[in-house]
């Protein structure tokens, strides 16, 4: 058994503004609002929220997302953090409800390797994003497409010390479930 891991939010922890939403403020049709209204009123999953939202953004691109990704700024300090990190030798896990795509792009951007990153996948087919959720729960009780609390479950068995870094929607079963 490991001694100790990180885990982090990415949107609006590691990055100062929540990508996913900027990202839609600036390119959705409005109707994105009408949705996240409705994932946050508990009436949707973050799966079904996520593709329904990108569904509304017209002629996404990789030139697109490359254009964004250069506005989004990560926090002063994880740089140094994951630098002190690594010399301590401590494992790091992103744990994100959004998507990989803008993870690993924001990441590259900043020259920051080899971080695990558990999420959910996105890829482009015919000017869209198509999104795949492969760490979904069927008993996740906020109906997140990555359940984080599975997760959280998961890696107890691998490590003694697990440390939360998180404050948004999909965090709370976490902080819930200690």
């Amino acid at each position: 058994m490991k001694e100790k891991i990180i885990v982090s939010d990415f949107d609006g922890t590691i990055t100062k503004k929540d990508t996913l939403s900027t990202f839609l403020e600036l390119y959705a049709d409005k109707e994105w609002l009408v949705i996240e209204d409705k994932w946050v009123k508990g009436e949707i999953g973050s799966a079904e929220c996520l593709q329904k939202q990108f569904d509304l953004v017209n002629n996404l691109s990789p030139e697109l997302i490359d254009s964004f990704v250069e506005t989004i700024e990560i926090d002063d300090y994880f740089e140094e953090f994951n630098k002190v990190r690594l010399k301590n030798n401590v494992d790091f896990l992103i744990l994100s409800d959004g998507l990989d795509y803008f993870i690993n792009r924001i990441l590259q951007k900043h020259d920051i390797e080899n971080i695990k990153i558990v999420s959910n996948h996105a890829e482009f087919k015919n000017d869209k994003f198509l999104i795949s959720f492969s760490n979904q729960n069927s008993d996740c009780i906020k109906h997140s497409g990555t359940c984080k609390c599975n997760v959280i479950k998961n890696l107890r068995q691998n490590y003694k010390e697990i440390y939360y870094i998180g404050d948004g929607t999909s965090d709370i079963c976490v902080a819930d479930n200690g």
